[in-house]
């Protein structure tokens, strides 16, 4: 009986009304609404209403008009009318019609005596509306929209239309509307987080897009359905999705909106392995509700949304906690800024400010794309970017070296107006403050890369330019895993080479999450969760393996890099692997023996937007066999052809150092010991984050000291 029920939901939830052509825009008669299948006018006012869509009644309730007949949806038949609508019921309780989808009782309605037949959102077909007509006038939705998927406001406002109250339904969208405003100005946290809108039943997963009801829910609060999601489901405003891409709920919020149906309710989906590792359901970014918020929500009525609104925020904050700045005042031309992953609290920042010293990545790269260049940035940032991206040489040039460690003294110099770095110690926090306003912020390994930029973002107000963003990298992934036929199946391993052993990419690593996110699967050794990771061994970005268990670095796939602190590392590492592919260990492995491991570059290691393209690049080289260039551009260059050394040559681990040439470009670079700093940077992070605590001569320490070495030798 469930999955019965379950599946007229599927089937009869989404109120939505298109397109509302109103003959006359007064409250007089006759009035002429169309629709999917015509037209329909109304002669006189409405006296005898029957609604036949599963959530009319809270429509026609909420304009002062209580219907004669009611639709049977779900739940107690004494239930029909729920208890947000109750208290607007006048007279005689509707009578209450059970007429399961497709299976209309035209007897019974004919039995009404109805002068008006409000099937908004009962999904009828053309054969029915005719049959309806013959009883009654009727109409239905509007043809802008698949059924079941008019918006809640047009709905109201062709309802209000054909019962003459035009003016009350209007202001009823317009106090509603006001609602969700006041909601997303208190929640500013929440634009721009994408959401999966999940259900679960009978083993299978799937999530209704922002064309249904229960996804605008959502998407009205600021949350957004990712482009992926959207095209999985096509032309239906929902989706079942296989094990294999249960990724795709793996958003920055899962909404459940069925637990109420799922027999054991949490305990019994939190008990699934499937939806136990994704990463939202690890860091408790999963919303449940109650059944009576659950209800609201799919109702998407006048009425119920006021009771979905009061039941869905609290949840929805606790996961997402506004910024407390309530207490922080700014002075003029100043605003106040908080966020989850920023250090020392809520600080006042320019509203427009145009003198941005970039001490961290993020704000380095958006400022870069936005065409407004940081007045200086960090000393290493430069190198790196020159040498992984010479496509943006001629966007670097001008701004200032403020040196590594910051030199403050170079950064008064420059007159900035604020600072943004991350990872700064206390000290120098307390000398930049005393220069201009200084973010400070922490991300939780490499893999964190989107919310660092969607903050420094917000931060700078170039949220439309991240969000413009994420959709390209997400629509290059999508296309990318369209050319492969069953992504994931194919498991990818990620390997960087160091100078005594090997390391694993783990799950919180960058490369680990681009991989992911495209839909590929990771070998066994790899695909453990960030808790079994950081349990068996102790980090979820990296693991260090010897070259006697190289089995656990074997995958259809091997993408491998060795790029080190120094040039003395490097050898080093060179060497060793040199050593690994001797070995008759190497050999056994089935990417081996396939000639399907390659070596990649810098770009592996880094973060953000533009080595996130550059990995997607390699990704449609390698494992698609396409030339990206000609099936999903990479949006920053034109990425390499089919006859270009990266494409048609591509090296793999068997080719030595010296044969690798200039077709890899980075590798004269890291010869630069600036190079260093950002390998610095990311150990630093490992050891910090997971506690990796190494007393040989590869620790953070001894990184550190390398980097000091070379930074006082630049």
């Amino acid at each position: 009986m469930k999955f019965r029920w379950f599946h007229l939901i599927v089937l009869a939830l989404w109120v939505v009304v298109a397109d509302v052509s109103v003959a006359q825009e007064t409250e007089s008669f006759p009035v002429t609404i169309e629709h999917q299948y015509g037209s329909t006018t109304i002669t006189t006012a409405p006296q005898r209403v029957v609604a036949i869509g599963y959530t009319e009644q809270d429509f026609l309730l909420a304009l002062g008009i209580t219907p004669v007949a009611v639709r049977y949806w779900y739940g107690p038949e004494e239930d029909t009318i729920r208890p947000w609508a109750q208290p607007y019921v006048e007279g005689d309780a509707p009578v209450v019609l059970n007429m399961p989808f497709g299976s209309l009782n035209y007897e019974a309605i004919l039995d009404l005596q109805p002068d008006l037949i409000s099937a908004v959102t009962a999904g009828i077909t053309q054969e029915e509306y005719e049959l309806l007509s013959e009883i009654a006038p009727t109409i239905t939705q509007s043809a802008d929209y698949i059924n079941f998927g008019m918006p809640w406001q047009e709905s109201t406002r062709m309802i209000g239309a054909a019962v003459g109250k035009s003016a009350e339904a209007e202001t009823l969208v317009t106090e509603i509307e006001g609602l969700f405003t006041e909601a997303r100005e208190k929640n500013p946290q929440f634009a721009g987080k994408s959401i999966a809108v999940a259900y679960y039943y009978s083993d299978t997963y799937g999530f209704y897009t922002d064309q249904d009801s229960r996804g605008r829910f959502f998407t009205e609060l600021g949350f957004v359905v990712p482009p992926a999601l959207v095209e999985a489901a096509g032309e239906l405003f929902y989706a079942d999705v296989s094990t294999e891409r249960i990724d795709l709920l793996d958003q920055d919020l899962i909404a459940i909106v069925n637990l109420q149906f799922i027999e054991g309710g949490r305990e019994t989906l939190e008990s699934q392995p499937l939806f136990r590792q994704l990463k939202a359901v690890q860091e408790g970014r999963v919303a449940y509700f109650t059944n009576e918020i659950e209800d609201a929500i799919g109702f998407n009525s006048p009425l119920s949304l006021h009771f979905a609104l009061d039941g869905t925020l609290p949840v929805l904050e606790t996961i997402f906690p506004p910024a407390i700045v309530n207490e922080l005042t700014c002075e003029s031309g100043f605003r106040p800024f908080d966020h989850e992953i920023l250090e020392g609290g809520a600080i006042c920042i320019p509203e427009n400010p145009q003198r941005v010293v970039a001490l961290d990545p993020f704000a380095y790269e958006l400022l870069i794309l936005n065409n407004t260049p940081p007045v200086g940035a960090v000393g290493y940032l430069e190198a790196v970017y020159r040498g992984n991206f010479p496509y943006l040489a001629d966007r670097l040039s001008g701004i200032e070296n403020v040196g590594f460690p910051p030199n403050p003294e170079a950064i008064l110099a420059l007159n900035p107006d604020l600072i943004i770095g991350s990872y700064l110690e206390a000290d120098l926090v307390e000398q930049l403050q005393a220069i201009a306003p200084t973010v400070n912020y922490i991300s939780f390994g490499s893999g964190d890369w989107k919310r660092p930029m969607a903050m420094v973002g917000d931060l700078l107000g170039l949220t439309s330019l991240v969000d413009s963003l994420m959709t390209d990298y997400e629509q290059r992934l999508v296309t990318l895993s369209d050319m492969v036929e069953n992504p994931a199946e194919i498991e990818v391993s990620i390997v960087r080479v160091q100078p005594d052993r090997l390391m694993l990419n783990l799950v919180n690593s960058f490369p680990a999450v681009i991989v992911t996110d495209a839909g590929f699967g990771r070998p066994a050794s790899q695909a453990y969760s960030e808790e079994e990771a950081t349990e068996i061994y102790g980090s979820a970005i990296g693991a260090f393996i010897s070259i006697e268990e190289i089995q656990l670095a074997d995958g259809d796939y091997i993408f491998a890099w060795s790029n080190q602190a120094s040039d003395e590392d490097n050898a080093d590492a060179d060497a060793n692997w040199e050593v690994v592919q001797a070995s008759p260990l190497w050999n056994t492995l089935s990417a081996a023996q396939n000639d399907t491991a390659h070596r990649v570059e810098g770009h592996w290691l880094g973060w953000g937007i533009f080595a996130a393209h550059g990995i997607i690049d390699d990704l449609f080289i390698y494992i698609a066999g396409v030339d990206p260039a000609e099936v999903s551009p990479n949006p920053f260059l034109d990425a390499p052809t089919a006859d270009s050394a990266a494409f048609a040559a591509a090296p793999t681990l068997f080719e030595s150092v010296e044969d690798r040439g200039e077709t890899r470009l980075v590798r004269s670079f890291t010869e630069n010991p600036v190079w260093g700093l950002l390998l610095t940077v990311q150990s630093m992070q490992i050891c910090r984050m997971d506690m990796l605590e190494r007393s040989d001569d590869y620790s953070a320490r001894s990184v550190a000291k390398q980097a000091a070495n070379a930074v006082s030798g630049l």
